[in-house]
């Protein structure tokens, strides 16, 4: 019982939660009890956290109004910029090797699709 609880003289008693959340890596399980596609992510920055609003658009028409269904999650500024710097590495490297298609902000020049000409790779799938 000696480093787990420390029982003070007015009888209250200290316990150390660390040792509650530490796990081995053997004893995670992952249970992911939802997933959806999501084209488009509104991001709020707070003063304590960070808020990510996932939408599924253009969404559906129903009772005369159109429905977006949506997912959101909060999370510390430290694990935002975890996320960012991690899917900026991805991404990158993805498009890299692979040929992605990238966002261009502002659009690419428009032309008549029978004047469009690709470069194409083969590409090991």
């Amino acid at each position: 019982m000696e480093g787990e609880q420390k029982e003070k003289k007015d009888g209250a008693i200290a316990v150390d939660l660390r040792k509650l959340y530490r796990f081995e890596p053997e004893e995670l399980q992952l249970d992911i009890t939802h997933s959806s596609y999501s084209n488009l992510a509104y991001v709020q920055v707070a003063h304590r956290d960070v808020c990510i609003d996932f939408l599924e658009m253009p969404g559906v028409r129903r009772d005369g109004r159109a429905r977006i269904n949506g997912t959101r999650v909060y999370m510390s500024h430290a694990a935002a910029q975890k996320l960012a710097e991690a899917l900026s590495g991805i991404l990158e490297r993805v498009h890299t090797e692979e040929g992605m298609e990238r966002y261009v902000p502002g659009g690419l020049r428009r032309r008549p699709s029978t004047e469009v000409e690709r470069e194409q790779e083969d590409r090991l799938v």
